[in-house]
């Protein structure tokens, strides 16, 4: 069972980074999903994810301590906003001219909303007990 959780994490993962360059797949949710497959199948593979410089970057400090500046922010809408240009300038597809710059609202409002505190006051409903990577693990 150990190889079955090794093998899909490393799954989730590859996917995970790939999605740090493809606007609307969600890169953390990825991150964490392997944090989860990673933790069952081996202490010493949880114990080196938790480590990673992109898991405490992207995931701990950015998600669950709502440490990601308004710089970091901003970048973010950017680049999404620019990927998500390409295929509005391409299409010839009413609907697809309207949906992307939805998609790109409610993307600017969640996060906002999120590291601003409306949402989840008390961190994400199901992560209160994860432990973070400064906790001493």
């Amino acid at each position: 069972m150990k190889i079955i959780y090794i093998l899909l994490g490393l799954i989730s993962f590859t996917i995970g980074t790939i999605a740090i360059w493809i606007p609307g797949l969600p890169t953390t949710g990825f991150y964490v999903l392997t944090t989860i497959l990673w933790s069952k199948s081996s202490p010493r593979l949880e114990n080196w994810l938790r480590h990673n410089h992109y898991y405490i970057t992207y995931v701990d400090e950015a998600v669950f301590e709502r440490k990601l500046s308004l710089k970091g922010r901003i970048i973010i809408y950017l680049i999404t906003a620019l990927m998500m240009s390409i295929p509005f300038l391409k299409t010839d597809m009413l609907w697809l001219k309207c949906v992307l710059p939805l998609t790109s609202l409610s993307q600017i409002m969640a996060m906002e909303s999120y590291y601003r505190g409306y949402l989840w006051r008390d961190g994400m409903p199901f992560t209160q007990h994860i432990k973070r990577s400064k906790s001493g693990n």
